[in-house]
This record gives structure tokens, sequence and C-alpha cells, in this order.
């Protein structure tokens, strides 16, 4: 079965509003392996929404509408489902019984704009909202299942959850319809390049497989899906098992985490469990590294000291960097980024420093050093390393956000590699 996920509100096709709902229905629906069709953002449109509604029944669709559920006259979910199905709306006792009572105890008078959220088509099966006043419903057309949701994404995800899918499960098997178990594993990589992941995944992406490794990226960041079906849970379980192992030994060097966690309380986990102390020296992230380590509790037993030391004389009077790698070199180079990591952990007696010196931009750049171009330091027991970057020039925001997770990904990997601390 297919689904057709539809968003409805001005606020929506006039960009003052994001559709967040659309994504977050269509991977609950991959749960139970049905496909989104599509998305669908209309405005506060019966006529539109009717029409979209009727191909659904047409074509035997799940169509999901979220929102246009309010006490307004611009809320035209309502009447755009009596109108798709050809059925009346009809005051509904429970709903208007349930919505004057949460009105009471909010201490609000419910008046007949109120009312109209107790009114649904003839014939809907009403999913009780417990977390707000619009109540959603359902309607089943056939091979088609029509359902209406709230708008708010606190209201609309526990519904989702705790109604839809049950109810979606229910429609198929009414229908002789198999509905597999689904089981998920996620992992967050960095690192390593969407398409060279695609490389070293092989066929594991090849659409129909099962298990199926699925793949997102955003700033640099991949995130993994290896999706196994069976017949039921134990076969998808033995599925997934066999491919996270599969996957964990071809892509263990880009791996940060297996739980749905930043890279920052990655790192601030591995710290901590094995009490290694860490310095930090930036430049041209202006310590934006350090921000998001501190955004972790309990770091201070850890992070004991950084630097912000974004002009030379800096490096050279807060870090020791001698002014004469600065000469020669240039401050954004190998040899001055690794004095400047070994410098931060001298100074702050730690196991671990690192170091990031770059051309963020717009301005600065040259044909041997372009924008974009950024050195990390990385000192791990006194050894220290160094890594080159080349960023694309993309605006300051860009090359600063995509050092700052390079650095956190580097001392990650270097954490992994060590033992407990004392």
């Amino acid at each position: 079965m297919k689904a057709v996920v539809i968003a409805t509100g001005d606020e929506l096709v006039r960009g003052v509003h994001t559709d967040t709902n659309s994504g977050l229905i269509a991977r609950r629906l991959a749960t139970l392996s049905i496909e989104c069709e599509r998305f669908v953002v209309l405005g506060d449109d019966e006529e539109a929404l009717s029409a979209e509604l009727l191909r659904c029944v047409q074509l035997g669709r799940l169509a999901i509408v979220s929102g246009g559920l309010g006490p307004t006259l611009d809320d035209v979910t309502r009447a755009a489902f009596a109108r798709a199905c050809a059925v009346p709306l009809e005051r509904h006792a429970e709903c208007e019984a349930r919505l004057r009572a949460l009105l009471e105890a909010r201490g609000r008078e419910y008046t007949a704009s109120n009312a109209r959220q107790a009114d649904v088509p003839r014939g809907a099966r009403v999913l009780p909202n417990e977390r707000g006043t619009a109540d959603g419903f359902a309607m089943q057309m056939g091979a088609a299942l029509l359902v209406a949701l709230p708008g708010p994404p606190r209201e609309l995800q526990p519904m989702l959850d705790e109604q839809v899918l049950p109810l979606a499960r229910e429609h198929l098997q009414a229908r002789g319809i198999a509905v597999p178990v689904v089981c998920d594993a996620v992992f967050r990589l960095s690192g390593l390049p969407e398409a060279r992941f695609a490389d070293l995944c092989g066929d594991w992406m090849e659409r129909g497989r099962n298990p199926l490794v699925g793949v997102t990226a955003s700033m640099g960041v991949l995130t993994a899906t290896l999706r196994a079906r069976g017949a039921d849970e134990a076969e998808a379980q033995r599925l997934l098992v066999a491919q996270v192992t599969a996957f964990v030994e071809r892509f263990r060097s880009w791996i940060w985490t297996e739980q749905d966690e930043e890279l920052e309380s990655a790192l601030a986990r591995e710290l901590l469990e094995k009490n290694l102390t860490v310095a930090l020296a930036e430049s041209c992230t202006g310590g934006m590294v350090s921000a998001r380590l501190t955004k972790v509790p309990g770091i201070s037993r850890v992070y004991l000291r950084g630097w912000t030391t974004y002009s030379n004389q800096a490096k050279v009077d807060e870090l020791g960097v001698p002014p004469a790698l600065v000469e020669a070199h240039g401050a954004v180079s190998s040899p001055v980024a690794a004095a400047m990591a070994r410098g931060a952990c001298d100074r702050a007696g730690t196991r671990l420093g690192l170091s990031i010196t770059g051309i963020a931009g717009p301005d600065g750049g040259t044909p041997t050093k372009p924008v974009g171009l950024v050195w990390l330091g990385l000192c791990v027991d006194g050894v220290v390393t160094t890594h080159e970057r080349r960023y694309l020039a993309l605006g300051r925001d860009f090359v600063r956000e995509f050092a700052t997770r390079d650095g956190l990904h580097l001392l990650l990997q270097a954490t992994k590699g060590l033992g407990v601390n004392g």
C-alpha cells in the first residue's frame, strides 16, 4: 500500500512556517513497509484538499492530513473530508463533552467556534487527542484509508504512534496484506565523503535489498540506517544483526556512535569514561569546538583549558609558538598547527590537545593557501600529528562548522585508541 502525506495551512505555502510533520509521518510509515508516494502541501483550501483526498480514494491510498482542525473558519480539513467522501458533518457527542471539560479545566469559555472542533464526517472513527483541543479522525473508503491529524507536532506525534500506526496495520491485515516486522539500526559517521561511503557499501544500498542500507548527509555528517524486514521479530533481528556486524567491520574507522547523540556527546562520553584530559587551541573556529564540548554536563572534569588565539601574536604569547615558524610557514600551516597543539598540552598538562588554524574567508586566500584551507593539530601523549583539510569556499560559517566537526572527530578517534587513565 502506498501513502500520500498532506500538510495544510496558509502559513506553510507562504513560507512563514516549515512543514516538519510530513517527514516524521513518512519515517513512521516506513516501519510498516508503507511507501510514501508523495508529499503535498496545500493552503487552507477546502476544494483543493477535497480533490486530493478524492484522488486518494480512487487510487486506494492511505492519506494522512496534518493541520486544519482548529476552531476558525480557515480550518477546512473537516469539511474537505466530508466533501470528498460525500457525507455530512455531524456533531460528535463524545468529542464535544471532552472539549467542554478540557476548556472548563483551563478556565476558558466553550464557544460556537470551539464547537466546530466537535464536528466530524458521518461514519468517521474519532482519534482522541489527549494533548490538545482538536481530535483527529479516520475514514475507510473502499481500499483507501483517510486520516486527519492536528498540526502541532507535540499533539500529532503521539497520536500517530499510538493510534494511526495500529489502525493502518489493521487496515492492511483486513485486506490480506502481510505486514512485516521492521528493525532498524542507526549509525553516525564523520570524515567520510558520501560518494566514498556508497562505493564501500556496494550492493548494500540497492533498492529492494533486505537488509537495506540508506544514508543521509548533513554538514559532513553521515547518518546511516540499516533496515531489516522479517515475517516476525526474530527473523528481522537475525537479518539486522548480520548486517550490523558487517557494517561495523567495514566502517569502524568513521563510526562515532550507534546512538542518537551528537559528536560532542560521544567524545565527552569517551573522555569521561577513560578520564582523559584535553586542551584546545583554536584560531579560525574562534572557540566553536570549546562551545560544543562544554554543552555536555560534567565535561569540566576532563576539559581543563582552552585558548582562542586568533592573532599571530596570541599564538606566540599564549601557546609558545616560535615566531620563526610563523614567519617561515605562515599561521595556517602544518608546523604552526603542530606547535599550537603541543603548546596547549604543555600549558594545560593534558594528555590530549587539539589545534585548528585556517582561512575561513571570504578574504585572505592566496593561490597556494586558498579560502577553505584548514590545518588541524592533534597532540596525544606528546606525539603530534597534523591534518590538512581543504573545504569548499562556501562562506565562513560553512568552513568553520566543518573544521569544528573534524576537530571533534579527530579527538574522538584518538580517545578510542587510548586506555583508561589512572
